[in-house]
């Protein structure tokens, strides 16, 4: 989901980062038959919410996610709900890019009644 290599996982997630403030959050709606719900994606851990220019890139990293093929591709994370869209690795977890922690990547989605 990030691009890290071993000891400088935080310095490289810095330097790719356009900007830990989101200007308009990222949102999705989904319409079902009965009523509308919103998703909302936000950091379980410190509720930050990335915006459309939010990027991630596809990289090896150890702990937690233990993948070592990392293609350098750059995209946002919930565009394609954790899909490397350069290598087809799903990565299960997803770092923030505002407190610098891992969660698993389904935990950032909440549901909302509309």
């Amino acid at each position: 989901m990030s691009f890290f290599i071993a000891g400088f996982d935080l310095v490289v997630l810095s330097f790719f980062q356009k900007n830990a403030e989101p200007e308009t959050p990222t949102k999705t709606v989904l319409e079902s038959d009965a009523d509308a719900e919103r998703i909302r994606i936000r950091c379980p851990l410190c509720l930050w919410q990335p915006n459309a220019g939010s990027r991630w890139y596809c990289g090896s990293v150890g702990n937690p996610e233990y993948f070592f093929s990392g293609c350098g591709t750059g995209w946002n994370t919930f565009d394609t709900q954790g899909l490397c869209p350069g290598c087809g690795h799903q990565w299960r977890w997803t770092a923030c890019l505002s407190c610098w922690q891992w969660s698993l990547h389904e935990d950032w989605y909440t549901r909302e009644p509309e």
